[in-house]
């Protein structure tokens, strides 16, 4: 109470005019200190208000030599004008509307990947936000995802020509306030054209595509900040649109090329049509509170209720051949209606304790949880001997999800220098799935069942040596997925040493093995990564700096799968060993270095991307900028994908 009125008393005093100064005239004292310098002003100068950089170019790009499609599918860099960078901030003088508006974009003019950021605010009224991105997806390997390679077709079955385009908006008012409300949107889609595979009971056909999707989000909520306690509330929601099509006219014999009972199994016209349209609501509530000086408490719940509509319509004529019946057909024609829902729940909640001065306890457990209720009514027309066949199927299906994760994580300081870690995981969860057509039961139960222990410690010798590790390992025998962790081995360990004050050496190791012993699967999975960096930034960087950073990678993985044309089981192995070096040393105006990529193996490959680059200032504000860059890519089994190219970028900074 005495302190509320001592304020009280006090903001009158604060409040009243300043004294006067003495008259100009009198002397002043020896004694007497100069008058303080008045505050500067938070108003920009007229002269101030565009700050920031800008550098335009243009690329040459005077051969591709080999394979276009590998080098759209890795590199896929354009020719022309480019706007390479943009990072500017315009100070509004006025004040009036905006404070302050900040820009920056990435790579327009052709290029794959585009980005464009503005940031507009008004102190403590609003800031608005809004990120776009661009990424032209190309990818047509045909050494990937092709059973009919051994034939000699390069006809890949999943190839992509799409735009990804993303924009997300969110606008926050009063930001910085203890209560700031927000509202957001954020749009996604994907266009363009692919080949996907038509599949009959026999065989499967690629055949060229049209794919579209957007899915578009719209949110709002109110975030709170209560000192020790912060909470989120948000509710929104999403609506979802997918079209893609497929059409072939010309013969294609699919993958199974040989005779079945005699007789070969070609596709001579397809029309295919996939319409997908869904909505969602969801709520998200976040809390975060640190209600004492030894406890912290972090929590999460999203509940979304997701429902989706179907149509399919397909007109297909070959020679194919329908299991059920154990006929051949010339034509078939499918309408199918169908629709989903998916209520989905998800939590998590992390606490951290610190019951001692040199003791931390972490405790984590996250809960997720789905079930899809299914309804479908398909109409199939067949022309069987020259006889109409007719089958009509309403069927229902049903998913069911629970999958659970609880970790506890102990830390203790041994000494000031050595934290020591010690910890367990356990994971759990059930499911169930329509069964296999061949079982007997209409449901197929899962269950998810692994225990993991959990070590490490983080070692700190001064500020120049420090060296952390992390180990864990399970001997699980329940997985939902045949590829997931079951009976595995992880481990880490990175280390980094000052050699000097601008010179740092790092070290890293990583080891995973993975194995699942079940008969049908027999999954055997191993890889190693050991890399070792140098940085060495003088006091001067401007005059000289060098990266250099080199990696050893081994991967092996060994695990059955149904060969496309006989469907029976075979081992699928792939090993892979491979070295890779990243290295730039600059020397004032030059630079020079680049990325060398050698692997032997399953996919014996080369790849080098020298780079050498010229950065000149031709006065205070203005830099030009030379750059010289070799992509190649050889590939010893696949040299149908080998391609090289020469490219130059020159280009002016303009700085202001």
């Amino acid at each position: 109470m005495r302190l509320l009125a001592t304020l009280l008393l006090a903001i009158p005093l604060v409040a009243q005019d300043a004294p006067k100064p003495a008259d100009a005239s009198a002397q002043a004292s020896p004694t007497q200190t100069a008058p303080a310098a008045a505050p500067a002003s938070d108003t920009p100068s007229p002269d101030n208000w565009l700050q920031g950089s800008i550098e335009l170019g243009y690329r040459w790009i005077p051969n591709i030599d080999g394979s276009l499609d590998t080098y759209r599918s890795v590199v896929d860099l354009g020719q022309g004008p480019k706007m390479l960078d943009a990072d500017f901030t315009l100070l509004n003088p006025s004040k009036i509307l905006f404070d302050r508006a900040s820009v920056r974009a990435t790579s327009w003019g052709g290029d794959p990947y585009n980005t464009l950021r503005v940031d507009i605010e008004k102190q403590d009224w609003y800031r608005l936000t809004a990120d776009y991105r661009n990424i032209a997806y190309f990818n047509f390997l045909p050494s990937y995802a092709d059973p009919t390679l051994a034939t000699g077709s390069l006809l890949d079955q999943n190839a992509f020509d799409t735009r990804i385009r993303t924009l997300d908006i969110q606008l926050d008012l009063l930001p910085n306030k203890w209560i700031t409300p927000y509202l957001g949107y954020g749009r996604n889609t994907q266009f363009g054209s692919g080949i996907s595979v038509f599949t009959t009971d026999q065989n499967d056909y690629p055949v060229a595509s049209i794919f579209s999707d957007q899915t578009s989000n719209y949110r709002g909520g109110v975030r709170i900040e209560l000192g020790r306690f912060h909470f989120n509330v948000e509710q929104g929601g999403t609506t979802y649109k997918e079209d893609q099509g497929a059409s072939d006219n010309v013969t294609n014999p699919g993958n199974f090329t040989g005779a079945f009972f005699g007789e070969q199994l070609p596709l001579s016209a397809l029309d295919e049509l996939y319409r997908v349209r869904g909505d969602s609501v969801y709520t998200k509530v976040l809390a975060a509170g640190n209600p004492c000086s030894w406890l912290n408490i972090t929590g999460e719940y999203v509940y979304s209720r997701p429902s989706t509509d179907i149509d399919y319509t397909e007109t297909s004529a070959g020679n194919f051949f329908l299991n059920r019946i154990l006929q051949f057909y010339s034509l078939g024609q499918d309408m199918l209606t169908g629709d989903a829902a998916m209520p989905h729940s998800f939590g998590n909640i992390t606490v951290e304790i610190r019951p001692a001065k040199r003791v931390r306890i972490v405790e984590h457990w996250d809960t997720d949880r789905y079930s899809n209720a299914t309804s479908a009514l398909l109409a199939e027309n067949f022309l069987v001997a020259g006889m109409p066949l007719t089958d009509q199927q309403l069927s229902s299906d049903r998913l069911v999800l629970h999958e659970n994760d609880e970790e506890v994580d102990v830390y203790y300081d041994l000494t000031s220098h050595l934290t020591l870690r010690g910890g367990y995981r356990f994971t759990w969860g059930d499911t169930e799935v329509r069964g296999p057509i061949l079982a007997e039961e209409a449901l197929e139960p899962g269950t998810l069942r692994r225990h993991v222990g959990i070590a490490g410690f983080n070692y700190r010798m001064t500020q120049k040596f420090r060296v952390t590790a992390s180990a864990e390992g399970s001997p699980s025998d329940q997985t939902f997925f045949r590829t997931s962790l079951q009976q595995y081995e992880k481990a880490r360990i990175r280390a980094s040493y000052d050699i000097l004050t601008n010179l740092r050496l790092a070290g890293d190791f990583s080891l995973l093995n993975n194995s699942n012993p079940d008969p049908s699967i027999k999954l055997d999975f191993k890889s190693r990564v050991e890399s070792a960096s140098l940085f060495w930034t003088p006091n001067a960087a401007k005059w000289a700096n060098l990266l250099a950073d080199y990696s050893r990678s081994a991967i092996s993985s060994s695990i059955l799968y149904l060969v496309p044309q006989t469907l029976s089981p075979t081992p699928s192995l792939y090993t892979e060993n491979a070295h890779a070096l990243t290295s730039l040393l600059g020397v004032k105006w030059f630079s020079v270095g680049g990325t060398m990529f050698i692997s032997s193996g399953s996919r014996p490959t080369r790849y080098y991307q020298p780079v050498a680059r010229f950065s000149l200032p031709l006065n205070k504000h203005i830099q030009w900028n030379t750059e010289w860059r070799w992509y190649s890519m050889k590939e010893a089994f696949y040299s149908f994908e080998n391609f090289q190219s020469n490219q130059l970028t020159t280009s002016l900074r303009f700085t202001r």
